[in-house]
């Protein structure tokens, strides 16, 4: 395997081969077959199921708005090149509105009252992004080039704030989809205070880049933060108000539960696809060594190495800068002999554990018990 990384290492600025990849077997196998063999996953097919509504609402957002700042915007959420011209650029998976509506239809609810609080949380992550490439100066991004590396860093700045605005005026919304006041006031408080709590874990994972010591409990409680905030909100805020009887506080504070195990899991193995690639990230393997972050992989070998090997690792990490090909291979090798990948995936898989059992526990209206299983699967062996 480190005669792979090699090669690869050595086009650390191209797409990555498939041949360090693990196959979803591999990954299963520590917890009991958890997830059929698949080599190239593709979303689950409830996806399809709201994308049109999804996509009607989240364009609606931008109608009449004709300042060059909301073409930046049409251009990030996929539906214009940069010349202005019509893209079919998706932009994205559209994840967390997605789950903000099968959340809805797990409670029997009313899909309309749900997409005012959709179209929201797919603002509040896109304001995110917007900034995230920003802070690290990633250039690319769904294979298009970031807002700052077209239009600059005060742009980004300033057209990734007023996608947090929009979001903001998209959440009022609930109240001419019929949800009431009260709980359209509740809906717009949990959206504040989770991306709030996003913007904390973001924060946490930039300090944790000139950190020289992170465990894994800090690590956790900073995902928790970074990027399970809003899919833990996705499932829950749906849930909340799409009832038209009203909420059913239970049930949505156990889909709640749900949506926190999901966002520890689609981050664990997005720190893998971090380090090892997958074939539609459009990252090289060692993309997250290369710039130092300490997400779990470098958390797990820093401290989990010993003796020459760790002194080695630390002397790496306290260079200035990206590192350079030899240091980032020297990790990848560390790496591998502690075992680091399988580390990580069975966390992730462990995790599932937990929320596949909350699932079964629920009675989910329809089909959305299944749907949400089928979800969790796709997301321990996700290659984007």
């Amino acid at each position: 395997m480190l005669r792979q990384i090699r090669i690869q290492i050595n086009f650390l600025n191209s797409t990555p081969t498939n041949s360090n990849r693990p196959t979803a077997s591999s990954q299963a196998g520590k917890t009991g077959q958890l997830i059929g063999a698949q080599k190239s996953p593709s979303l689950p097919a409830f996806f399809s199921r709201y994308q049109n509504r999804i996509d009607e609402a989240l364009r609606a957002e931008l109608v009449g708005l004709e300042p060059d700042m909301y073409d930046i915007h049409r251009y990030y959420m996929g539906w214009q090149e940069i010349d202005g011209s019509d893209s079919n650029s998706m932009g994205g998976k559209r994840m967390r509105p997605t789950l903000a509506m099968l959340a809805a239809d797990a409670v029997s609810g009313d899909l309309e009252r749900a997409l005012p609080i959709a179209v929201a949380l797919e603002y509040v992550h896109n304001f995110s992004l917007i900034h995230d490439d920003l802070e690290d100066m990633d250039r690319v991004r769904h294979h298009r080039p970031t807002v700052w590396a077209v239009w600059g860093e005060p742009a980004a700045i300033v057209s990734g704030n007023a996608m947090l605005k929009i979001a903001d005026a998209a959440a009022w919304k609930l109240r001419s989809a019929g949800v009431e006041e009260s709980v359209a006031l509740e809906a717009e408080a949990e959206l504040t205070s989770h991306y709030l709590r996003m913007m904390e874990g973001q924060y946490l994972d930039i300090s944790f880049e000139t950190e020289e010591s992170v465990s894994v409990d800090q690590y956790l409680d900073m995902i928790e933060r970074k990027t399970g905030a809003l899919i833990e909100a996705s499932i829950y805020l749906g849930s909340l108000v799409a009832p038209t009887a009203g909420p059913d506080r239970q049930k949505a504070t156990a889909l709640k539960s749900i949506g926190y195990e999901l966002g520890r899991i689609f981050q664990i193995r997005d720190d893998v696809l971090g380090v090892w690639g997958g074939g539609e990230t459009g990252k090289p393997v060692g993309a997250d060594i290369k710039r130092k972050k300490k997400a779990l992989p470098a958390v797990h070998a820093l401290s989990s190495s010993t003796g020459p090997s760790a002194d080695r690792l630390k002397d790496i990490f306290r260079t200035e800068g990206d590192l350079n090909e030899e240091d980032v291979h020297v990790v990848l090798e560390v790496m591998d002999n502690l075992g680091t990948q399988d580390y990580c995936q069975t966390m992730a898989e462990q995790r599932w554990v937990d929320c596949k059992r909350m699932i079964e526990s629920l009675e989910l209206s329809g089909t959305t018990a299944t749907e949400f299983t089928e979800l969790g699967e796709f997301l321990l062996i996700r290659e984007s």
